[in-house]
């Protein structure tokens, strides 16, 4: 306040803008001393205004470095060798999430470790007057995520709703989340509440997509009757095609909403292509946020959790596809969708997954 450069900014101050300072005092100034102190303080504040503003928001902190800088010396913090892991694995793992940062990139997984470690970095310490925290879908979060939520609403209740059968993005890790979450909320604290019957599907399909899961005698089928799920295993991808027409057409003269589920994003843009070339009125879905609109849409298989729909049909789940028990979870939740007709397209031999299952339970042609 008592700096050369701030006299020299309040002696080229104007009337006005003395006055405009002056008027925000509360009271009346007992001297020019306190007058000229006054002002001096309004002077540096408003100067200094930017520097408080970059110490509040942190940009003093490099984030990414120390994000980077965590991740090179975490083998000296843990055996790299319990996880199966050597130092050149890590030291190439490293190297990518590098490079996807600096394309400003960060995975699900890396999110919350970055967040949690910003947190500590800059002090905070959670929201303590939050009460109550739900979480649905809970089978797509890993258990350092959850863990990150705990750390910020320390005072509040979870209530986490999902179904572990269809973790299709944490995969195996689903399976201990159940164990993980009683270590972390304390197990006298943890109530689980398991509900098996499924509501969704006629049990025809629920029969069927429970036989997907090796433990799917836990679900209970509810006595909605309907059509058994169809198997077509088409020579090419025009016989394919043809098949998805054909189940369309039967779709609209029952007045079903119908979703085509492609396993990726580019097997959803193909059979859009394809039956808009046949002239076929089809929207594609290619986010979350994008609005679902009337009529048939194809929707790629990560989108469509949580979704349902009067008629499914299952874009090419052939042994090429979906091979191997990881994606179990993955055809289950596509076919769990249906509420009323399931169909299975797929050109050459249908998925082992689905060959599983007991041929009484569907009808194949």
């Amino acid at each position: 306040m008592k700096a050369k450069w701030v006299e020299e900014i309040i002696q080229t101050l104007s009337e006005e803008e003395l006055r405009q300072m002056m008027a925000d005092h509360p009271g009346e100034l007992e001297s020019e001393a306190a007058e000229n102190k006054y002002i001096s303080r309004r002077v540096v504040m408003q100067a200094l205004l930017p520097v408080k503003r970059a110490i509040d928001h942190h940009r003093w902190l490099n984030i990414n470095a120390q994000y980077v800088h965590l991740l090179r010396v975490t083998p000296k913090l843990v055996d790299l060798s319990a996880y199966g892991l050597t130092p050149t694995d890590w030291t190439n793992y490293v190297d990518g999430q590098v490079a996807k940062l600096k394309q400003r990139q960060l995975s699900a997984a890396g999110v919350s470790i970055y967040l949690y470690l910003y947190d500590l970095l800059t002090g905070k310490r959670g929201q303590r007057e939050m009460r109550f925290v739900f979480v649905d879908e809970v089978q797509d979060y890993d258990a350092f995520q959850l863990a990150y939520l705990q750390f910020n609403f320390p005072k509040a209740k979870f209530t986490l709703l999902g179904d572990l059968n269809q973790a299709i993005f944490t995969h195996d890790q689903s399976h201990t989340l159940l164990q993980q979450l009683g270590q972390m909320f304390g197990h006298d604290d943890t109530k689980v509440v398991q509900l098996t019957k499924s509501y969704r599907s006629t049990q025809q399909i629920t029969d069927f997509t429970k036989q997907l899961l090796l433990d799917g005698e836990q679900i209970e089928a509810f006595a909605r009757q309907g059509e058994l799920p169809l198997i077509y295993e088409l020579a090419d991808e025009k016989a394919a095609v043809d098949q998805v027409m054909a189940t369309l057409q039967t779709d609209r003269q029952a007045n079903d909403t119908t979703a085509i589920i492609g396993k990726t994003l580019a097997d959803s843009e193909r059979i859009t292509e394809l039956l808009q070339a046949r002239g076929e009125k089809v929207t594609l879905i290619r986010t979350e946020n994008q609005r679902l609109v009337p009529g048939t849409i194809v929707v790629p298989s990560y989108l469509a959790k949580g979704l349902e729909f009067d008629a499914v049909i299952v874009w090419n789940a052939n042994q090429t596809q979906y091979q191997g028990d990881h994606e179990r979870q993955l055809i289950y939740t596509i076919c769990s969708r249906a509420m009323h007709n399931l169909t299975v397209t797929s050109i050459g031999p249908v998925t082992e997954l689905i060959r599983q299952v007991d041929q009484k339970l569907y009808q194949k042609n």
